[in-house]
């Protein structure tokens, strides 16, 4: 942490107080695994609200034809998503792993 610290003529540095974040690879991969994190849980989220509007909008279709083909592709591309947010979880414990840094 030195090689950030504030340095005063004669050689003197300043610490920062104690009790403050002073950065470093943990802080990132922190905030990069909560972001991670929060994003994986809103998207599991939405897939699932796609998922059962896909499915309301199934059994309030009538039997019209438009309507149902609508709500078959919100259901497909819900599951589609959901899928995609799962693989890309996977993706990144592996990258994780190859470069030895703690993202999730």
């Amino acid at each position: 942490m030195e090689y950030l610290a504030l340095t005063l003529p004669g050689g003197q540095t300043v610490q920062a107080p104690a009790g403050l974040p002073q950065g470093g690879l943990n802080t990132i991969s922190k905030a990069v695994a909560n972001t991670i994190t929060i994003m994986l849980i809103l998207t599991v989220v939405l897939s699932l609200i796609f998922l059962i509007l896909g499915g309301i909008g199934w059994i309030t279709s009538g039997g019209d034809k438009a309507k149902v083909s609508a709500a078959r592709n919100r259901i497909t591309y819900a599951i589609i998503g959901l899928v995609v947010a799962l693989l890309s979880f996977f993706i990144v414990g592996i990258i994780g792993f190859f470069f030895n840094v703690k993202l999730l």
